[in-house]
């Protein structure tokens, strides 16, 4: 293949933080907490090289021992981290000159480095490394993603205030706000590659213009990534998620309009109850001050984390608003939700949503904010959600130990009674997610591909398989052919605490996959945690159970073999490595890189593009474009097959485009899918192929006829996106 891929992940991680004096006193329903009984890890400077399921390296973690810091290496963490990185950059495919270090955080046990990858400057959307360093910086895990190949800079770019205008649209028509009550920051070049996020699109390295686009009150927050060169939006990510220092402020149902009227900060709105004070009487108020303080002892005894310190702010105040009414978020009232927000930082209750694992759920986000800022898209934002729902559970159910074993246990949002019918109860299941339409592994067909866009690819959804892990390897039970031995909270919290650490904002569930593993093995001999080996090959069977190895049943493209028997005998064959002079273009028709710059190729030097967009500042809408064939005559028993990609579905709230293939052997166009046989014919419509795919038609009744075919796509997105499609091995043949 000529596309430029990635090395798919190098799974997201870090170092793993030991337990503290408080992670010493975890109860007795929190799991076996006795002595260990394994013997001293011998010396091993070896690494493990680890792989997802397609052979691309996801990382390189010590075999035994840590691998020893290179000898005259200075003692910073930073300067460590280099050196490593310097000896296995071969390993991992990775430049060393391109990753620059941009934090150093201090952990029980050592210390965490993380790298922002770099390509001529630019930095690159989720391309990041982590280093985990024990307390002498040997090397412990060194992991992360990185973009590979050249960057696609287009000869004529969009400039930053048109850019700035679309993506200004974007959020305007996504959150359907007025364009002029937002706010738009520019934050410089940025290189998006779609495959470091498992997103849809060409997985080839695209520069963009970054944006931080919000209200005032950042009741709407997005980050947005336009391209350069189609002039049109990459990547949206909203920075809304669906805080022992506690001030709560109760608005008592009175609409405060947005998040900016929401603040507790004792000026907007008066403090209802602050730290210490005594009960004020209000039911949600209390109700949430007493979440908080839950959610706090149980990081502060699984994870020694201070959460107050952590997540807030300059305060170190955990800050919540309840009993909120937002019209301009949400019609109506009460609020029917509860939610952190980044923009703020704090957390917002509509009256009724208080429940303790919802408070655990939605500060957790706050949590990953802070360590591996999980981009909340696809994959990663799955898993963002699926960490929430699981450090919310296990809190809950650390606080409630009669749960686990009735059917109020492993559920999210049990507790919940708000005073609106719009928020159901319960929301989700950990024990089982397809009870709430959730896969319960990769390749069930209750994963969704949100083609749409209207849950951010999925994230409530698909962090199914997630919930399926973290209850597996907490409580224990049959599935999927495996059996596994729970091995309790207290572990389970301190193995997830670990693997935010370890994660980067692309991780995917192929990075989980050894994720959770890895995070279980550095915490073994730690003080205060007592995991075993054992205990972690629980963890290999859960995670192979929930097939987080795999890429999904309905995201990989569609293959169509050529032949079934006997061999390609070709009597026609375009591959558009330059312009045909046997086929005619019209509208956005034209080579991806002669033309548009756009190097996605499956085979040879360039292929076929047809887009479509709306208009956009200077540039005039493209409705249609066409592509059409000179007459071929057809030889008996021939079949046609093509290579394609499209991305038609993207950020679409409304129909956007169409494609298919026609034919006219003399009597009028008419759709190829209507041939005998015809495999995966089309059209196409807001479908995003995943990548290449391909389809074949059926040609025994245009034998011996003059045809010609035309490639049409038609229709543009209704909120300012592009839609493409490429084309590439236009073939008739016969299999001999």
């Amino acid at each position: 293949m000529k596309y430029r891929r990635t090395v798919g992940g190098i799974a997201a991680l870090a170092t793993v933080v030991s337990g503290s004096a408080l992670a010493l006193a975890a109860p007795s329903y929190a799991g076996t907490m006795s002595g260990p009984s394994f013997l001293p890890k011998k010396a091993d400077s070896s690494i493990k090289v680890l792989e997802g399921s397609d052979g691309d390296v996801t990382g390189i973690a010590a075999k035994g021992s840590a691998i020893k810091l290179p000898k005259g290496t200075s003692a910073s963490p930073k300067a460590a981290a280099k050196a490593h990185l310097q000896n296995f950059a071969g390993k991992l495919g990775v430049d060393a000159a391109q990753m620059k270090t941009v934090r150093s955080q201090k952990v029980d046990g050592g210390n965490v480095v993380r790298m922002q990858q770099e390509i001529n400057g630019i930095p690159v959307v989720a391309g990041e490394l982590v280093a985990s360093l024990d307390k002498q910086n040997n090397l412990e895990a060194l992991l992360g993603k990185t973009a590979k190949g050249s960057v696609q800079a287009p000869k004529k770019l969009f400039s930053a205030g048109a850019s700035r205008v679309v993506a200004r649209e974007y959020v305007a028509k996504k959150a359907e706000v007025s364009a002029a009550k937002l706010e738009v920051k520019s934050e410089g070049r940025w290189i998006y590659n779609p495959s470091l996020l498992d997103a849809p699109g060409a997985p080839v390295n695209r520069e963009t213009l970054k944006f931080q686009v919000n209200t005032p009150d950042h009741a709407v927050d997005y980050t947005v990534f336009v391209d350069s060169g189609f002039h049109t939006v990459a990547l949206a990510v909203s920075n809304n998620h669906a805080a022992l220092k506690r001030d709560i402020c109760d608005l008592n149902n009175k609409d405060a309009g947005d998040l900016d009227g929401a603040k507790c900060d004792g000026s907007t709105n008066k403090y209802t109850r602050r730290e210490g004070g005594a009960k004020s009487g209000i039911a949600d108020v209390d109700k949430v001050y007493d979440n908080l303080g839950v959610v706090s002892k149980w990081y502060a005894s699984y994870a020694g984390l201070d959460v107050s310190t952590f997540i807030g702010g300059d305060s170190g105040t955990l800050r919540a608003s309840t009993r909120t009414c937002l019209s301009q978020l949400q019609p109506g009232c009460p609020l029917a939700n509860a939610f952190w927000s980044d923009g703020i930082g704090q957390m917002v209750y509509g009256e009724g949503v208080t429940g303790l694992d919802v408070t655990g759920h939605e500060l957790t986000h706050g949590v990953t904010s802070n360590t591996s800022a999980l981009f909340y898209a696809y994959q990663s934002g799955a898993i963002n959600e699926s960490v929430s729902d699981t450090m919310g559970e296990l809190i809950d159910l650390a606080a409630n130990p009669g749960k686990a074993g009735s059917d109020q246990g492993w559920l999210i949002g049990e507790d919940e009674h708000p005073a609106s019918p719009d928020l159901p109860a319960p929301l989700r299941s950990l024990k089982d997610p397809t009870k709430y339409d959730q896969p319960d592994r990769l390749t069930s067909s209750l994963w969704t591909a949100d083609q749409q866009y209207r849950d951010s690819g999925g994230v409530h959804t698909n962090s199914g398989p997630g919930n399926k892990t973290a209850y597996l390897l907490t409580q224990g039970d049959t599935f999927n052919g495996y059996t596994i031995r729970g091995i309790g909270l207290a572990k389970a919290f301190k193995i997830y605490w670990t693997a935010e650490n370890l994660m980067t904002s692309g991780t995917d569930y192929k990075d989980l996959f050894n994720v959770l593993p890895l995070s279980c093995r550095k915490n073994i001999g730690k003080t205060g945690t007592y995991i075993t080996e054992d205990d972690c090959a629980q963890v290999d069977k859960a995670v192979r159970a929930t097939e987080l190895y795999k890429d999904p049943a309905n995201a990989a493209p569609v293959a169509t073999p050529y032949c079934t028997t006997g061999n390609v005998k070709s009597s026609y064959v375009q591959t558009f490595d330059a312009t045909p002079s046997d086929w005619s273009m019209a509208g956005g028709a034209g080579l991806t890189k002669s033309a548009y710059d756009f190097d996605y190729v499956n085979t040879g030097k360039d292929a076929l593009a047809l887009f479509t967009q709306p208009a956009s500042g200077p540039y005039p809408a493209v409705t249609t474009s066409t592509a059409m064939s000179a007459k071929k005559t057809i030889p008996a028993g021939s079949w046609l097959r093509i290579d394609y990609a499209t991305l038609f579905g993207l950020y679409q709230p409304s129909a956007g485009a169409t494609a298919k293939l026609e034919y006219d052997d003399g009597s009028g166009w008419k759709n190829a899918n209507n041939l005998p046989g015809s495999v995966n014919g089309g059209p196409w419509t807001q479908h995003d192929s995943h990548g290449w795919a391909s389809a074949k038609y059926n040609l025994l009744t245009l034998t011996g006829k003059n045809v010609r075919f035309r490639i049409t796509v038609s229709g543009v997105a209704g909120d300012g996106d592009a839609s493409i499609m490429t084309v590439d091995n236009f073939k008739i043949y016969t299999c001999a």
